[in-house]
């Protein structure tokens, strides 16, 4: 047994299965997430009622530390032990929610008090989640170790069911925030909290051979960012990533808030809870999506699935820029959900099966930066076209935009063509 596979200390609870303590803390953390899919928007837009381009750069707040950090996210990847140091962050992102749920509950809520929040939580994920994702190699290898075999893409795609499901959760709950907000900040602390404790129950060993010093650091950066563009799949993968952050997160974060202001008014509470909708209907579609991948045999071809789900959001995006009843836009954003659940789960499975193991955390960390790089940018470029034009005509640029970088993806590059090579089923033990 190799020292991947040695755990290292006892399982936390002595009977949970690694695997599964992962999915908690998976489903702990995006819970926590999923509340601030509302919370954190709503605080801007209807709270203090910015502008769009003010929603826009609350957003990109949210997301830029992710893209100036996650090469150090990945580099701490592979050099720490994931459970100790995801229970720091988990604890840091904790202390952020309850202190701005004093904030809010004390009545001194500023634009400024949320951007050094968002901040705050950016950079504290672009540490996270490199980490995070990385680990779920190791816990597949130690749990077939030990009789429990799981095919890493199966495992991914449940890794994304648990992810979105938890999303959906979290977004329900928040939805009944209302007026007080507060009190669902600080339980967001708290599950955040819990995941802390749960990240002590993986068994990674301690990680060798990596040399700790700024010279060592600055080449395995060097390393991992040219693998990353050299390998034929992985390249293409970080394009990928790039142009979904710009067409499909910005227009995510930035469109629902403003249309659901914008189109169909309300009180704030009728707004949030609309707002909350739309969240809970794109996540729960993502999820059934999601679920049924992680009961098939894995795809075969995982990078046409990708393409096609990437055309299907552009064609709801497109949709958009067309006056409709609530509920016919609920049905849109159902549909569009669908095809997300499939293009998150082929993104992890092309990516986590495809780079080499030494690679891993650097690769995942370019990767998400490319992803987490481009949502800034998209929803600074939606909050300034909605302010000129109207958040529907807006959603014409990122519907556009996405649908011709897919097909220049499918024609130019291997992913299309790209076969994931699937090793034999064995029966999972008990």
């Amino acid at each position: 047994m190799s020292s991947e596979q040695k755990p290292q200390r006892g399982n936390l609870l002595g009977f949970v299965p690694e695997l599964s303590l992962y999915y908690l803390l998976v489903a702990l953390y995006f819970f926590a997430f999923g509340m601030q899919f509302v919370l954190f928007p709503s605080l801007v837009a209807f709270f203090l009622d910015a502008t769009p381009e003010g929603v826009g750069l609350a957003q990109s707040a949210l997301s830029a530390p992710l893209f100036c950090l996650l090469l150090f996210g990945g580099l701490l990847a592979e050099r720490s032990q994931a459970g100790p140091t995801l229970a720091k962050l988990h604890l840091i992102f904790a202390f952020a929610s309850i202190a701005l749920a004093g904030v809010v509950a004390a009545g001194y809520l500023t634009y400024e008090t949320l951007i050094a929040y968002a901040m705050l939580v950016g950079a504290c994920a672009a540490f996270m989640m490199p980490v995070r994702d990385a680990a779920l190699n190791g816990v597949v290898l130690r749990e077939t170790a030990r009789g429990r075999y799981t095919p890493i893409a199966t495992a991914a795609a449940a890794t994304t069911a648990v992810q979105i499901g938890a999303q959906i959760a979290g977004i329900l709950v928040a939805r009944l925030a209302g007026a007080t907000p507060a009190p669902y900040l600080a339980l967001q602390a708290i599950v955040l909290s819990f995941g802390a404790a749960i990240s002590l129950g993986l068994q990674d060993p301690k990680p060798t051979g990596h040399e700790r010093t700024l010279k060592g650091a600055i080449r395995d950066l060097r390393e991992g960012i040219a693998y990353s563009f050299r390998n034929p799949i992985m390249s293409p993968m970080l394009i990928s990533a790039l142009y979904v952050g710009v067409f499909v997160v910005g227009s995510f974060q930035v469109l629902f808030p403003l249309i659901v202001r914008d189109h169909y008014g309300g009180t704030d509470q009728a707004q949030q809870g609309q707002l909350g909708a739309l969240f809970a209907v794109f996540w729960g579609a993502s999820f059934v999506s999601a679920v049924i991948l992680s009961r098939l045999k894995p795809l075969k071809h995982p990078g046409r699935a990708l393409i096609v789900s990437h055309l299907v959001s552009a064609v709801m995006l497109f949709t958009f820029a067309f006056d409709k009843s609530f509920p016919a836009f609920i049905a849109v954003v159902s549909l569009w959900g669908l095809a997300a659940g499939v293009a998150i789960s082929m993104s992890r499975t092309i990516t986590q099966g495809a780079a080499e193991p030494r690679y891993l955390g650097r690769v995942l960390a370019v990767y998400s930066m490319g992803f987490m790089g481009g949502a800034p940018i998209g929803s600074a470029i939606m909050g300034f076209a909605a302010s000129e034009l109207d958040p529907r005509t807006a959603a014409l640029i990122p519907a556009g935009g996405l649908a011709l970088a897919a097909l220049a993806l499918a024609l130019t590059t291997p992913i299309w063509r790209y076969a994931q090579d699937h090793a034999p089923e064995v029966a999972l033990g008990d």
